[in-house]
C-alpha cells in the first residue's frame, strides 16, 4: 500500500504482520478521494477504525488542516505513528487509542468538529451502534459520515440520510449526512 496523491504521493505503508487487519485498498481510495475532491482540502478529518492510517493520511496527504486517527490495537497503532512520521504528517495529526463506537462521544467532545468522518470497523461488526451514536453527533456540525463496510451489510440508522452507495466486490462505501 501506498499513498496515492498529494504531499506524501508514492510513500510507502507500513501495515504490522500478523494481525488480522484489512486495509482500505489503493482502488478504495483513489475513488473515495477522486469523489471528495477538493472537499479534503482544509477539512477536519476523522478515521475511525484508523488501522494503520491509509485513509486519514490520504487526507492529510492531499491537503485536509487535521486528522484524529482512534484505534484500539496497539501493533496498528505503533504501524499508524511509524506512517506519520515517514509521511511528515505527524504535526497536522492527533492519535487517540480507544475502542469504538464506545469512545466516539468522548472523541467528538475532545477533537470536534469534523467534516468528513471515515469509519472502516471490522466486516463482522454489528453497523448499528456505530451508526445510531454518530447520527446524534454529526447533527451538530454538517458532517459527512462515509462508512466502508461489507457490500451485503445493512447499513440503515435513524437520523442519517444515505446519499451516496460505492460497490467494489466485497466492500461497500456509504455516505451519509444528518
Amino acid at each position: 500500500m501506498r499513498v496515492i496523491a498529494g504531499s506524501a504521493r508514492s510513500i510507502r505503508l507500513r501495515y504490522p504482520k500478523g494481525q488480522n487487519i484489512r486495509p482500505t485498498t489503493d482502488r478504495v481510495r483513489e475513488s473515495l478521494f477522486g469523489s471528495l475532491g477538493d472537499e479534503v482540502v482544509g477539512s477536519r478529518f476523522c478515521d475511525l477504525y484508523a488501522g494503520a492510517g491509509s485513509v486519514g493520511i490520504e487526507a492529510l496527504s492531499r491537503g485536509a488542516q487535521s486528522a484524529v486517527f482512534v484505534e484500539k490495537n496497539s501493533r496498528c497503532m505503533e504501524a499508524l505513528q511509524a506512517n506519520l512520521a515517514n509521511t511528515h504528517l505527524v504535526e497536522r495529526a492527533t492519535v487517540f487509542r480507544g475502542n469504538l463506537p464506545g469512545c466516539l462521544k468522548e472523541v467528538w467532545q475532545k477533537f470536534a468538529p469534523f467534516d468528513i468522518v471515515f469509519a472502516d470497523p471490522p466486516y463482522c461488526a454489528d453497523l448499528a451502534p456505530l451508526l445510531q451514536s454518530a447520527a446524534k453527533l454529526i447533527l451538530q456540525h454538517d458532517t459527512l459520515l462515509i462508512v466502508q463496510c461489507g457490500s451485503r451489510a445493512v447499513v440503515e440508522a435513524t437520523g442519517l440520510m444515505q446519499v451516496r452507495r460505492q460497490e467494489f466486490g466485497e466492500t461497500a462505501v456509504v455516505w451519509y449526512h444528518a
